[in-house]
């Protein structure tokens, strides 16, 4: 059994040890630490964007939170050294090469303005620094795969071990021995960055409205920024509105409204494979026991909203009777179709006409169907 997590305490005219001063930070730290991996997912929280210019690659100042709940601050701009890049170089110059960042713990110096007997030559802080480094192609793929540390656990000082943040790619001119572009995704390995995010079963708003959005409000995206926000409303006694986000913060450009009362107001038009008024046909042959499958287009969870009709009979062609038989002859017994499921019933009584003395022997048969699904035409 693991111990349980100790919280420091003191009493009158006690002597605090170095250790028991340390303990009274480690243990903010810690709880801090197991509240970011627990109730958040790690990734990136705000910049650490890569851009590419003339003079290199720079990483913009952010902050990233890693999978041990330590936070990993990168405090002003920094151009990536080429001098770091450590990967052998392939021959193809647009291979992209991963770029991870991750946080460690180093000793300040010792502080030099003691005297007496607060002298010493140890170092009374520990800077929270970080490392870029950089990857083989396809190395981005171990980040999906690091594992966790137990709950009770500290955050990571990066010295014994490094959770690695992806941070994009790069690409590599050797012949100049300089980065030339950035990016965020990698289509080989379907890898991107990864973004810190919430985990929780419930997020409650207290201030009427809850809004979602792609980005910050006029975030300096390639695409608009949207947003979904469900809002309090006096008159339609609330509502879900999707649209883009403004400048403001509000959705500026309604494109899809659902009110409380559940009326639905959308700009555009309703898309879809199945048209309204349209009949759809589907055919074929089918086997005692089949499901008898619908319309491409016509989703079978919600088939209710449609008129659906069934028809099946006997396909006798190339019908193979018992092979004990002399003179197999087959007679109809059954060939229905289930409303419900769409589950066939099509059994063919074989006879011997060789030897009518023979019982009869009941076998599933192959069925001709047709399915038509006509959809009700939307005012």
């Amino acid at each position: 059994m693991s111990s349980a997590i100790a919280r420091p305490t003191f009493y009158e005219g006690e002597i605090l040890p170095a250790a028991d001063l340390g303990a009274t930070v480690d243990y903010a730290r810690n709880q801090m630490a197991r509240h970011s991996r627990d109730l958040h997912s790690w990734g990136i929280a705000t910049g650490l964007e890569l851009t590419a210019s003339s003079t290199g690659v720079t990483l913009a100042a952010g902050l990233a939170i890693d999978g041990t709940g330590r936070e990993v601050v990168v405090p002003a701009d920094v151009l990536l050294d080429p001098t770091t890049f450590n990967v052998f170089p392939q021959a193809d110059p647009n291979t992209l090469y991963p770029v991870f960042l991750n946080g460690v713990d180093q000793a300040a110096p010792p502080s030099s303005g003691l005297n007496g007997a607060c002298s010493g030559s140890q170092s009374t802080s520990m800077q929270e620094n970080y490392a870029i480094t950089f990857g083989s192609p396809g190395s981005e793929l171990q980040v999906a795969s690091q594992t966790p540390p137990a709950i009770a656990d500290p955050p990571d000082g990066g010295v014994t071990g490094a959770w690695l943040i992806l941070l994009g790619f790069v690409t590599w001119d050797a012949t100049k021995s300089q980065f030339t572009k950035a990016v965020d995704f990698n289509p080989a390995t379907n890898v991107g960055l990864q973004y810190v995010g919430v985990n929780a079963s419930q997020v409650i708003s207290q201030s009427g409205s809850l809004l979602l959005a792609t980005h910050p409000p006029a975030a300096p995206a390639t695409n608009p920024v949207v947003g979904v926000e469900i809002q309090e409303d006096p008159v339609t006694g609330g509502q879900l509105v999707f649209g883009k986000l403004g400048a403001d913060g509000t959705i500026t450009a309604k494109a899809f409204t659902v009110t409380a009362k559940g009326d639905v107001t959308a700009t555009g038009q309703f898309k879809s494979v199945v048209q309204p008024g349209s009949t759809q046909v589907q055919s074929g042959i089918a086997f005692d026991g089949m499901i008898l499958p619908l319309p491409a287009g016509v989703d079978a969870t919600n088939v209710s909203a449609a008129s659906v009709y069934m028809q099946v009979s006997f396909h006798y062609e190339a019908l193979t009777g018992p092979a004990t038989f002399g003179t197999p002859v087959a007679f109809p017994l059954q060939c229905t179709v289930d409303s419900t499921t769409r589950q066939v019933n099509c059994r063919l009584r074989w006879y011997d006409a060789a030897g009518w003395a023979t019982p009869p022997v009941d076998l599933p048969a192959p069925c001709d169907y047709i399915v038509i699904v006509a959809v009700p035409a939307a005012s």
